[in-house]
């Protein structure tokens, strides 16, 4: 099957699998009614007040037979050695399609029947959290190609990259996978932007070693989604930090995204300067809507963070990679005194 056919038959399914959803969230009248008053950011809104035996048990065991079968499918295309100048997919590419396309179906009634997902037992930052370590994994695996700064290259450890390159597949699936459970099929602007971008992210990991999993629009466009999508969950949820999540992650395309993707440097001035007066006139206060010039660092956290994870990140896998190559050499030459 042709990549690209196959690639545009699944964003069409993932749009339609978002207009599903918002058409089926009309009917969760009845558990809505249920749902306790929100109690701060470290509160999950979307989760029953009480436990339910056949919502743990669906959510469970869905979640847990859809994370395994993806990690077994991305092992199998590990070592399935498909070749990337090839214009098809493989067959384990497809199983991993039907693998996500299924359980997104068996979500939807999972959601109708029992409606929790795993944000009943797992604290709420640990999606959140997910998601911003699968970013910074970007950050690194990109960074050899656009740089990290500016277009510049940071010399990071050639081991941790290459360790990082290897399991990287499985973190993000891991990330994609539970966050994709931990959330109820509702369909708030929040929620229907956020399975879209899950969606998204499904259709990347399915189509790892093709062209397509390493074309860099594309995987631009998934790291900037976030900003929609977390600039919307925090006007959705009332907050003035809303500001925060726009211009912090779009100052990381500003910084670093930006410079695989626009090649005249005319154009990157435009957005750089377009970025900064946009931020000066929102932060300056004249709009109205909350922000006030004291507070304009706020667009400085998220890249902080970010940046940071980076330098943490890769040191540590240098020091796991260099434990782990210690004791494989010492495992050889055993070997080899006991020959």
């Amino acid at each position: 099957m042709k990549t690209k056919n196959v690639f545009t038959l699944g964003i069409i399914c993932s749009v339609l699998f978002t207009l599903i959803i918002a058409w089926f969230g009309t009917g969760l009248g009845a558990f809505r009614e249920t749902l306790l008053p929100d109690q701060g950011a470290a509160w999950y809104y979307w989760k029953l007040p009480e436990i339910s035996l056949w919502a743990t048990v669906t959510m469970w065991l869905c979640y847990g037979i859809h994370q395994i079968l993806v990690w077994f499918f991305i092992y199998k295309l590990q070592h399935e050695k498909h070749n990337l100048q090839k214009d098809t997919i493989g067959k384990y590419n497809v199983a991993l399609l039907i693998a996500n396309g299924v359980f997104i179906i068996l979500h939807v009634f999972q959601t109708q029947f029992f409606y929790d997902g795993l944000a009943q037992f797992v604290p709420v930052a640990s999606s959140q959290y997910s998601v911003i370590v699968m970013l910074v994994f970007m950050l690194i695996l990109l960074n050899g190609r656009r740089g990290l700064f500016f277009g510049k290259k940071v010399p990071l450890s050639a081991i941790a990259v290459s360790g990082i390159a290897k399991t990287h597949g499985y973190f993000i699936a891991w990330a994609a996978i539970y966050t994709f459970w931990f959330h109820p099929m509702e369909n708030t602007w929040g929620h229907l932007l956020g399975f879209f971008y899950m969606f998204l992210l499904m259709l990347q990991m399915s189509f790892a070693y093709t062209k397509i999993h390493i074309n860099i629009k594309w995987v631009t466009i998934l790291e900037v989604f976030v900003t929609l999508h977390g600039t919307v969950i925090a006007l959705q949820a009332g907050q003035t930090l809303w500001s925060m999540f726009l211009f912090g992650f779009a100052m990381m395309f500003i910084v670093t995204q930006m410079y695989g993707v626009v090649r005249w440097k005319s154009l990157r001035i435009g957005f750089t300067l377009a970025y900064l007066a946009v931020a000066i006139i929102v932060y300056s206060g004249i709009l109205g809507t909350g922000q006030q010039i004291s507070q304009i660092h706020q667009i400085f956290w998220i890249p902080v963070i970010l940046y940071g994870l980076v330098f943490v990140i890769v040191g540590s896998y240098h020091i796991a990679m260099k434990v782990f190559l210690k004791k494989q050499k010492a495992t050889k030459q055993g070997a080899y005194s006991h020959e």
